[in-house]
């Protein structure tokens, strides 16, 4: 999933205007009180930008996994530790040669029954086992637009997906509530793979009937309710299966500026925020604020890609030159705060497969000019002048002046180029940027998620596979290790394909991310794991006001 600082975009604005089918908000529900938690009240959190995603199937970011989370479920979610729970899904069986899955649906889950505030197509219906099998079809009908890709261990997906076949064969419907799911090979994080955000269930009727980019309309704890400007509306869904949330509205508004969210913040105008760097210590030395301050290890990674099909990025010694050229330490303990983890590799602390003992990169500017010099371009001389692309962010133009400094130390000439996320994320996608900041997080809590997706050649150009690392060996670890079952063999293979990775140097492994958010004192039920914001449960908040 792409990270911006908003995580993670980019296929449509949410910018829609009257008459576009959804329609204004009305007034929120009266708050009242109950034993426990308190009912009501109206939460807000500010994005950086509008690029909001609402479609399931086309999402690739985090901001609009965040706010799609609210309004869909998908068969299972995460728990606090990363592990898939019952949702949509109350039980499954695995069976014993890893191939079938076979899912036993709840019977009491409703579809929203208004799109906005307009009647929804299905009526508010009950899901069943055909929506859950259409969801999957539309997520990989050829041609479409989606994150398909991911759902291609199921049999007979590659040729439904390619227009060969008019149905998915790995998918069969045993009765309204119950499906199976039928994979190629065993295909370990199979079942993480289904909290993911674009397996989210969606009503067949609204699919195919109306623009889900427009008007979403899932199962979830919250429903879309259209715009207010540029803020999102989300209003709780009382008919969930699983109770009404506690909150009555969520408000997503737009406030470009960190420092103009932490002001808001300060007065009383959002829930919660992240802590700009510059705020950072004072909070942390605030008794009231620190309290209220949630710190969490995330996983995710910040990087600059190199684009190997491109001059002078063609070149191993050109990458591991420009590797050793970066002062990491600098930019984790200057620009941020000391808020991250400097990157040695790919996978993040924490995860499957992390490798504590990764050498990886440091800062040794002598070394950077030895490689180059073995480039051709001793002292930098003939080297062509480079161009850093990123997404406007002030934490992303403070590393820009870094990486800049740096360069120059070794002879390298490298300007930059600033864009919106969406403009940044197009060019990227399209192969236009030789040298870019980007950044990942997990979508589904398995080290696959990071080396299959964004370094396996099958997903050079259609995938996530930005910079075109293309190697047999690496391909043949990353096929075997996601289809091997046990933990400590994939683990060994995630491990020695890593280090095929950090070898080859197709980044510049910067930084693993971390989340500090600050609440208010009223903000109760809000929990921060590694999964990060997007998977904040905004069911289980309440504002507590007494």
């Amino acid at each position: 999933m792409y990270y911006s600082k908003v995580f993670f975009l980019f296929l449509l604005l949410v910018g829609l205007i009257s008459g576009s089918g959804c329609f204004e908000s009305s007034p929120p529900v009266t708050p009242v009180e109950k034993s426990g938690p308190i009912v009501g009240g109206v939460y807000r959190r500010a994005f950086a930008d509008s690029f909001i995603v609402l479609d399931p199937a086309l999402i690739k970011d985090s901001n609009s996994h965040e706010v799609c989370r609210q309004i869909f479920d998908g068969l299972v979610e995460f728990d606090e530790n990363g592990q898939p729970a019952p949702s949509l899904a109350e039980s499954w069986q695995i069976s014993e040669d890893k191939l079938t899955y076979t899912f036993k649906l709840r019977n009491d889950v409703l579809f929203h029954a208004t799109a906005g505030q307009k009647p929804a197509l299905n009526g508010g219906r009950r899901m069943t086992a055909e929506d859950v099998e259409y969801t999957f079809r539309r997520l990989l009908k050829p041609s479409q637009d989606s994150q398909g890709a991911f759902f291609l261990v199921i049999k007979g997906a590659k040729d439904f997906a390619g227009g060969t076949a008019e149905n998915i064969s790995g998918i069969e419907i045993l009765a309204s509530d119950s499906i199976r799911f039928v994979l190629e090979k065993p295909f370990a994080p199979f079942v993480s793979l289904l909290g993911m955000c674009n397996a989210f269930i969606v009503p067949v009727e609204d699919a195919e009937g109306q623009d889900l980019k427009k008007c979403p309309v899932g199962t979830g704890p919250f429903e879309w309710h259209g715009k207010e400007g540029e803020t999102l509306v989300l209003k709780a869904n009382l008919q969930h299966f699983r109770g009404r949330p506690y909150l009555d509205k969520i408000e997503f508004p737009i406030i470009a500026d960190e420092a103009d969210r932490f002001k808001a913040f300060k007065s009383g105008r959002l829930m919660h925020v992240d802590v700009p760097d510059s705020e950072y210590k004072n909070v942390k030395q605030d008794q009231k604020l620190a309290k209220n301050l949630l710190e969490a290890s995330r996983w995710g990674t910040n990087y600059l890609g190199m684009n190997l099909n491109n001059p002078p990025f063609d070149q191993k010694l050109v990458r591991q030159a420009i590797n050793y050229a970066i002062d990491r330490e600098a930019i984790v303990k200057l620009v941020l705060n000391d808020r991250a983890r400097i990157a040695h590799g790919v996978l993040p602390p924490g995860i499957a497969g992390y490798d504590p003992n990764l050498e990886g990169y440091g800062y040794d500017p002598d070394k950077a000019r030895s490689l180059l010099a073995q480039a051709g371009y001793p002292d930098g001389k003939g080297f062509p002048e480079i161009e850093l692309q990123y997404n406007k962010d002030i934490i992303h133009t403070r590393i820009g002046e870094f990486v800049l400094a740096n360069l120059s130390d070794i002879g390298i000439n490298c300007r930059v180029k600033e864009l919106d996320f969406g403009a940044h994320l197009a060019s990227v996608e399209a192969g236009e940027s030789s040298f870019f900041r980007m950044g990942w997080t997990v979508d589904y809590p398995d080290p696959d998620s990071f080396l299959y997706t964004l370094f396996h050649s099958s997903n050079i150009g259609t995938g996530y596979n930005f910079t075109g690392l293309k190697m047999q060996e690496l391909d043949e670890l990353l096929d075997q290790a996601r289809f091997e079952t046990e933990i400590d063999r994939r683990v060994a293979l995630y491990r020695k394909a890593e280090k095929l990775v950090v070898e080859q140097a197709p980044w510049v492994f910067l930084y693993f991310y971390t989340t500090h958010l600050l609440h208010q004192p009223e903000v109760k039920g809000i929990k921060l794991d590694a999964m990060g914001q997007p998977f904040i449960k905004y069911r289980k908040i309440w504002l507590d006001k007494k």
